[in-house]
């Protein structure tokens, strides 16, 4: 057991060099914010749509600003029901952002220590002393792997990273019942439910593929253990306790797994999708110089940037890694090795092509999970979980010494880690005050829904007069947006448009819609794009009569055309039948006043997704599909109420498989196994 004044302390350290490295990022003075590239680009404002509806009395299961409206809570960058991200609704963002991370950042240092200070008592080596478990639980947590992805903003991947070596711990302990004498050898019990709830948390934690190489991880341990002791026990237990925390956290992954399932990612990508941005040989460098390339904004290293590479370990903790590597080499028993096999699997695959074996090849041939991942660098992960597992072993090996010298070099290896975490931590202001305050002024005239398209690539600085996704800060409909996760169907729909299958399409742009031309007009109309925003160095919509110049930016380089010939939200098959007013327009709810002297077809351009309900005067009938993509309604002549409703029955199946899993736990926590 730890003591619990070491543990204290152990906490007081973490919160120290958290405090050092985040520094005022953690106070920002008004307007400002940490900077982190994907927060500033699009979490930020999903966190700020959200805030927005909740105070209206609306729970925004919809997001009706992007890509012609998709699912909001089911996508997997909201993650709602986790609970460290309700910080976004009771703090300000711009505090919220910097505690999140940095929460994360402790929470996978202390994760480290436990889990070093664990393997001891449970038989694997000799204990391991809370200097050296602190060791690298600092180097875990401060490594390039988080701090980079930091400056990345990829707060999703920090979060359910941290969690890696809770749940390996969790597991660890829970499949290593059979090898140590507790009251209740054979017990699911406590284990049990300690190892299903903190699997669990980093589901709902998002970017599930840290979970993913977090099974990885527990599976080669499990394997090891079986193997050990010559029983199926250890990867039975690791089975069950992993079913109970999927099921446990269905309320949320069940919806994304619909939406995952409807969207661009199930297009068949070739192995060169896959395997792009992989480790090269020369990429090794970084272990030892960070910035052997450059740094995060002059990086010239392989593809695809500085963030994806980086999982510096510190000069100090790659030399204990290696002298832990030795000392398992001496002392070698299966189970000793599992560090030094995990951080093995992972530089392998992180590899790719460059491998002697192309080893991710194999994976993605065989493994149904390996044909939705791509840049193999992101199973560092697994290099720096278990390197850093190996430094605190290796530091408990160095030889006998003095305790001021011991002193000297955790804080020498400290230093170095605080110092090169500190790189990666910038206060920036925060989105809004980079938007065109007259263009946005300019598209919030309008009382009928249309849309804007922001035809030119997420990468361009046209981009910071209104970022992409930063239209739902204001209610502006978008038919694109940045996400990855965007409807199959609609994306087919103005792939074709443009000229290409969304095969092809989705190769060059897979975070937004592809770029539409004056070719594609019909297309433009149907989508209700009346505003088209353009770089002035490549503008296909110049000297065309149908597009009207209303705004010009030298300085930002784009210009805004408006399109004369849009077609409305809803309308008319046979236009001279009839008109549709939309009299209410919230995230859930749409509600339409029409009026026509024929039989006919409603038509839209808001996207078909289950748990759209529609009501004429108050009777449901049948929503239909137009191209296999938008809302159809046929609706009698006369005067009538449309009333659209989004209800999602998704996430009470969730809701209800969560519910039994609870009960589940309950049920084995009290039984022997």
């Amino acid at each position: 057991m730890i003591k619990h004044r070491v543990f204290i302390l152990a906490i007081v350290g973490y919160c120290i060099l958290v405090g050092l490295v985040f520094g005022r990022a953690l106070t920002p003075s008004y307007g400002m914010m940490i900077f982190g590239d994907d927060i500033h680009r699009q979490y930020y404002f999903y966190r700020e749509f959200f805030n927005h509806w909740i105070s209206q009395g609306v729970f925004p299961w919809w997001n009706p600003y992007l890509f012609g409206g998709e699912p909001f809570i089911a996508n997997p960058v909201v993650n709602i029901w986790y609970p460290p991200n309700w910080l976004f609704s009771l703090l300000p963002l711009n505090v919220a952002y910097s505690w999140h991370v940095a929460l994360h950042v402790f929470w996978a240092c202390l994760g480290m220590y436990l889990l070093l200070i664990q393997i001891g008592p449970i038989g694997l080596i000799r204990p391991i002393r809370p200097i050296s478990a602190f060791v690298g639980g600092c180097i875990f947590g401060l490594s390039g792997f988080f701090m980079a992805r930091t400056f990345a903003g990829h707060v999703d991947v920090i979060a359910a990273a941290s969690f890696m070596p809770w749940v390996v711990g969790a597991f660890w302990r829970l499949i290593s019942l059979p090898l140590i004498k507790l009251q209740r050898p054979q017990s699911f019990g406590q284990e049990g439910v300690i190892a299903t709830l903190v699997f669990a948390l980093q589901l709902l934690a998002g970017y599930q593929t840290m979970a993913f190489f977090t099974v990885i991880a527990v599976g080669i341990i499990a394997l090891i253990y079986a193997i050990q002791i010559k029983s199926l026990i250890p990867l039975l237990r690791a089975c069950l306790a992993g079913a109970l925390g999927v099921a446990l956290s269905a309320i949320q992954i069940l919806p994304a797994a619909e939406f995952f399932g409807r969207s661009i990612r199930t297009f068949e990508f070739p192995y060169s999708w896959h395997s792009y941005g992989s480790l090269e040989w020369k990429s090794l460098l970084q272990f030892i110089n960070p910035f052997q390339f450059g740094n995060q904004y002059t990086y010239t290293g392989p593809p695809p940037n500085f963030i994806e590479h980086s999982a510096f370990l510190g000069v100090g903790g790659l030399m204990l890694a290696m002298i832990g590597i030795i000392s398992l080499i001496r002392h070698m028993r299966p189970i000793r090795g599992v560090f030094f096999v995990i951080a093995f699997f992972g530089l392998w695959v992180s590899l790719g092509p460059n491998a002697p074996i192309d080893l991710q090849k194999i994976l993605w041939q065989f493994v149904p999970m390996y044909h939705y991942l791509r840049i193999p660098p992101r199973h560092l992960i697994l290099v720096v979980f278990g390197l850093a597992g190996l430094a605190g072993i290796g530091f408990d090996r160095l030889p006998k010494s003095p305790r001021v010298l011991r002193s000297l070099i955790v804080g020498v290896i400290v230093a170095e880690m605080v110092v090169f975490a500190r790189n990666f931590i910038e206060l920036k202001p925060i989105p809004e005050t980079r938007h065109d305050k007259e263009l946005i002024a300019l598209l919030k005239k309008d009382t009928q829904p249309y849309r804007l398209l922001q035809n030119f690539g997420a990468w361009l600085p046209q981009r910071d007069g209104l970022d992409f996704d930063g239209v739902m800060a204001y209610g502006i409909h978008s038919a694109t947006g940045y996400d990855p996760s965007i409807l199959r169907t609609y994306y087919e729909f103005i792939a074709l448009a443009s000229g290409k299958s969304g095969e092809t399409a989705v190769l060059n742009a897979d975070v937004q819609v592809p770029y539409l031309s004056a070719s594609s007009a019909s297309a433009i109309d149907m989508l209700n794009i009346k505003y088209l925003m353009v770089p002035i160095a490549y503008d296909p919509f110049a000297n065309n009569s149908r597009y009207i110049l209303r705004r010009e930016d030298k300085k930002q380089e784009y210009r805004l055309y408006e399109n004369t010939t849009v077609f409305p939200r809803f309308y008319y098959a046979q236009k001279e039948c009839g008109t549709a007013n939309v009299t209410s327009y919230t995230p859930n709810r749409i509600e339409l006043t029409v009026a026509s002297t024929c039989d006919d077809t409603l038509l839209s351009s808001e996207n078909w997704y289950l748990g759209w309900h529609a009501t004429i005067d108050g009777e449901e009938v049948t929503i239909g599909k137009l191209n296999n993509t938008f809302r159809t309604l046929f609706v009698l002549k006369g005067r009538h109420t449309i009333i659209f409703e989004y209800k999602p029955i998704i996430f009470l199946w969730g809701a209800l498989i969560s519910s039994i899993a609870i009960l589940s736990l309950v049920f084995f926590s009290l039984r022997r196994l």
